[in-house]
């Protein structure tokens, strides 16, 4: 692909991208993106462009830039002017900071952005690397902040996560002994893992004897171990924080036992089965 610039470049025909660039042929959005790092060393990817590369997705037109300068007009590109902060290449992109690209997102999709971005037991110590950039943050950062659910590494977590906080003070992906466990309420003792069919069906014998051996241990610890599906959490997230309040202070209004109220029993309930499981045989 030719790549024309400077003050004659329109006399040499071709797509204009903008003022004083233009390309002999239609460029995809990332090899935009890098004839824009060239041109243009000192901006970088922003808002959803930047999340789209730091979440290793594609990139779409029009790009979002920033840079301190400004930039002239495009409709391939968007810009804004402010000094992009922890730049650095990504596929020779220059990617700003993810906390900088989320200030032009809106809050909810800022909040779907970081926690997409930072699952697993890392999640505070990138985090933490990411703010030394920033002296201090915008309202809009703040909240975003105070609203994602870091450390998650899935969508029933964050849900069970975002459906136990008014309640209690909720830490994912943290330590008992040498187990980790999903959501750990401490006032409380109260451990709970978060358990996918899926994930369960195909694990291995040392997998199903670890997480024998890591409910005993967290048990032995002196913590109430919890476990709940994501099918439970996805069709009957109330019922699992009613439980947790009542376990957590000591009440002894206990769950129906599944066949009365749980989504998977839903056919059976109509007729068309027994509603209790078959006795198991001697």
């Amino acid at each position: 692909m030719e790549i024309y610039t400077g003050r004659n470049a329109s006399r040499r025909g071709g797509l204009k991208i903008c003022h004083g660039l233009y390309l002999s042929a239609e460029p995809s959005p990332h090899q935009l993106a890098e004839i824009l790092t060239r041109r243009w060393p000192d901006s970088a990817l922003d808002g959803y462009s930047a999340a789209a590369k730091h979440l290793n997705q594609r990139l779409k037109f029009p790009l979002q830039l920033i840079r301190a300068n400004r930039l002239p007009e495009s409709t391939y590109f968007k810009s804004r002017r402010a000094q992009p902060k922890g730049v650095f290449p990504y596929d020779e992109v220059n990617v700003c900071n993810p906390l900088q690209a989320l200030e032009i997102m809106p809050e909810d999709h800022a909040v779907d952005f970081l926690e997409h971005l930072l699952p697993g037991k890392h999640a505070r110590e990138r985090l933490k690397l990411w703010e030394m950039d920033f002296p201090r943050f915008p309202a809009h950062t703040r909240r975003v902040l105070e609203r994602a659910i870091l450390g998650a590494d899935s969508v029933p977590e964050r849900r069970l996560t975002r459906a136990l906080e008014p309640y209690f003070e909720v830490r994912n992906n943290a330590m008992i002994g040498p187990y980790r466990w999903d959501l750990r309420l401490d006032k409380h003792r109260i451990a709970i893992e978060v358990d996918g069919y899926a994930y369960h069906s195909g694990e291995t014998r040392q997998r199903f004897e670890l997480d024998r051996q890591k409910l005993n241990d967290a048990a032995h610890r002196g913590w109430i171990p919890l476990h709940y599906t994501a099918t439970t959490i996805k069709h009957h997230c109330d019922k699992v924080v009613q439980q947790v309040l009542a376990i957590a202070h000591g009440r002894k209004d206990y769950m129906r036992p599944p066949w009365d109220w749980h989504f998977l029993w839903s056919y059976e309930r109509e007729g068309t089965y027994s509603r209790r499981p078959p006795e198991r045989s001697a």
